[in-house]
């Protein structure tokens, strides 16, 4: 069993700092199985994080977070998964986009990948993360299994990267996946739990220490060069 979660009391979200101008890239690579996918790269550097998106496949909804990401320092791609990833309900076809993103990323040289996603991005991060060590992975109100797409306890046991799982404690069955998945997984771990429902990236609205605590985290694992 890991270390008890640490519950995070609600507190006012304080008002947005002005942030530096970021270079963005439009940009576009290609799947394994051919299908051409769109992004943006924001910032530079030689550290990369990868930004998977909710089930709506709204890349736009990590605009502000990538802008924060890169103004510390780091190279950060946003993208969208193919259509059928949300219109079809096949969230395997969004595993295998994120392989591409991966590798689009290692592509421009980087020294480290971390990968962060939400809700069922968060679940194929997961994924990828049993077969392959990253330098940090940060889940989102990740469910443990969606559709084609799930997790074992045996996949969970090898997802030795740094973990910090992310979730709200009334946002059922993402709260109970979470529990499960920080209790499951080996360390390096972190667990932050906020009170309410919201659920993946409107916890960024409603927390003022959770950007403070990917921060830290970041800086503890993947610290920029």
């Amino acid at each position: 069993q890991g270390a008890a979660p640490t519950r995070i009391a609600a507190t006012p979200t304080p008002s947005p700092t002005a942030t530096p101008v970021i270079v963005t890239q439009q940009v576009s690579f290609v799947t394994s199985d051919g299908v051409t996918l769109l992004g943006t790269l924001y910032g530079q550097g030689t550290r990369a994080i990868i930004l998977s998106n909710e089930g709506d496949n709204n890349s736009f909804a990590w605009v502000p977070m990538a802008r924060q990401l890169a103004s510390l320092g780091y190279l950060v791609l946003g993208y969208a998964y193919r259509p059928e990833v949300s219109t079809a309900g096949l969230p395997s076809q969004g595993l295998r986009d994120l392989q591409a993103a991966i590798a689009f990323m290692h592509a421009q040289k980087v020294t480290g990948i971390t990968l962060m996603g939400s809700s069922l991005g968060g679940l194929i991060s997961l994924k990828e993360a049993a077969a392959e060590h990253f330098d940090a992975l940060v889940p989102i109100s990740a469910p443990v299994a969606f559709e084609d797409v799930q997790l074992s306890d045996a996949e969970l046991r090898r997802i030795t990267t740094p973990k910090l799982f992310v979730t709200s404690d009334q946002n059922d069955p993402f709260t109970s996946d979470t529990y499960h998945m920080f209790d499951v997984t080996p360390q390096p771990k972190e667990e932050r739990i906020y009170p309410g429902r919201r659920h993946g990236l409107a916890l960024f609205q409603g927390t003022s220490d959770l950007l403070s605590t990917l921060r830290q985290f970041l800086q503890r694992y993947a610290p920029v060069e």
